[in-house]
């Protein structure tokens, strides 16, 4: 295994286990070299924010001031390592492999059609804080009343997050894995990432470019011919940041099934992402240098957090939960709720 605290480049001497995150004294931290693929010209195009453009900035590097450059916020690489998780035959549902991980999907049915998926917690940005899973409907109650009971949420008491973190897992445990923050509940309800990542470039060297887009059939109006400009960068250093909280897991108070799902779905998301390294905009397309050695068995993982008597160990005679897929199952089957 590289080492948590060096470059990509150096060589490893084991594989990286669920273990390896649990065991972090604090965090566990994995820095991977990225390039720019071949046919870009070393050029890359970065995320940029309205009003703003690009996220340029300097920070310490060995004593001295360097010049950095967000490349990929967390929040969009947490929306990638997501998505990676889906079927592409259903993009509301997650894959053969995470089969069984609780998970909520709001169906529509329009007019005489069939009821189809409409969107799910785990595509929705605000995840289960999404209004749009919220304002759902369970068994018909809406889905924010169903959560609420669920978590035990009360805002005339004090609020006791491992509790709630117990029952989040049960319900959704990607919320815990990627952050969520649960306001229309409770403003005190608020999960931070264990799973972050973010990929910056050091010394970014400037490519200012554009060019003009003239109508074909004519030079009047939106037709007109209109410049633009595009601004790309290149850096010898770009870097994809990998962080898991292990001191944010431990305070929640999870057991150790629950901890070692957690740190194996984080480890299936960081293999599926280095693994098939997504395009993430027209003009950036990067490419790892060396991919780590990554162990995990996530199947397992789900078998022993996911059991019927585990989740009655927590709730306890509670209806409202859906049932699993087979009276013994270690699967379970996603909340399903409509939408109008």
């Amino acid at each position: 295994m590289m080492s948590t605290q060096q470059s990509s480049k150096n060589t490893q001497t084991s594989s990286i286990t669920p273990d390896t995150l649990l065991n972090a004294a604090h965090r566990w931290y994995l820095p991977v070299r990225l390039k720019v693929a071949e046919g870009f010209d070393e050029r890359f195009q970065p995320t940029g924010f309205p009003n703003l453009g690009p996220a340029l900035y300097k920070a310490m590097n060995d004593g001295a001031a360097a010049d950095y450059l967000l490349v990929e916020s967390a929040q969009s690489l947490a929306n990638w390592m997501e998505a990676l998780c889906l079927d592409p035959q259903h993009p509301c549902r997650y894959n053969n492999d995470c089969a069984g991980i609780p998970y909520v999907v709001v169906r529509e049915k329009v007019n005489s059609q069939p009821t189809t998926d409409l969107t799910s917690s785990v595509t929705e940005p605000h995840r289960l804080a999404s209004d749009m899973v919220l304002d759902a409907t369970n068994n018909g109650s809406k889905f924010s009343n169903t959560l609420t009971m669920l978590l035990q949420v009360d805002k005339d008491r004090p609020v006791y997050l491992p509790r709630i973190a117990k029952r989040l897992f049960y319900i959704d445990p990607a919320c815990l894995l990627h952050g969520v923050f649960l306001e229309k509940l409770d403003g005190r309800v608020r999960f931070p990432r264990l799973l972050s990542a973010t990929i910056t470039a050091k010394e970014p060297q400037a490519v200012n470019a554009g060019g003009v887009m003239r109508g074909y059939v004519t030079a009047a109006g939106s037709e007109a011919s209109i410049p633009y400009s595009t601004q790309h960068f290149a850096s010898s250093d770009i870097k994809l940041q990998l962080t898991f909280h292990t001191d944010t897991l431990n305070s929640w108070g999870l057991d150790d099934e629950e901890r070692q799902f957690l740190a194996a779905f984080a480890l299936y998301k960081v293999n599926k992402l280095l693994a098939s390294f997504p395009r993430l905009r027209t003009a950036c397309v990067l490419d790892p240098d060396e991919i780590p050695t990554v162990n995990y068995d996530l199947r397992t993982a789900i078998n022993a957090a996911f059991t019927q008597s585990r989740r009655q160990a927590v709730f306890g005679a509670v209806t409202a939960l859906p049932q699993p897929l087979t009276p013994n199952a270690t699967e379970f089957s996603p909340f399903e709720l409509d939408r109008s």
